[in-house]
């Protein structure tokens, strides 16, 4: 027991570092990149509905939307390429 003393910061420093997290971007994704990244879309997507008063208010959580109301209205294609002309 007493050995584990010493490393026990460190210990908890690694517990606490699980990996990227994806709601501290910097800057949000654009419309284009939700159409380009259908993976990424879903994920987020998902989070904003189900905190629309928290996240859901968030640039990036809006460009998901629009990136939904494309492709339900245009096709992933015919969006993509709305935005890239």
């Amino acid at each position: 027991m007493r050995a584990l003393v010493p490393w026990l910061p460190v210990l908890l420093g690694l517990a606490a570092c699980d990996g990227p997290d994806r709601s501290a971007h910097l800057e949000s994704r654009t419309v284009l990149e939700f159409l380009e990244d259908p993976r990424g879309l879903e994920e987020t997507w998902g989070r904003c509905r189900n905190d629309p008063g928290g996240i859901g208010q968030t640039a990036e959580c809006r460009n998901a939307g629009a990136a939904k109301e494309r492709l339900m209205m245009l096709g992933r294609e015919r969006a993509i390429r709305s935005l890239k002309g």
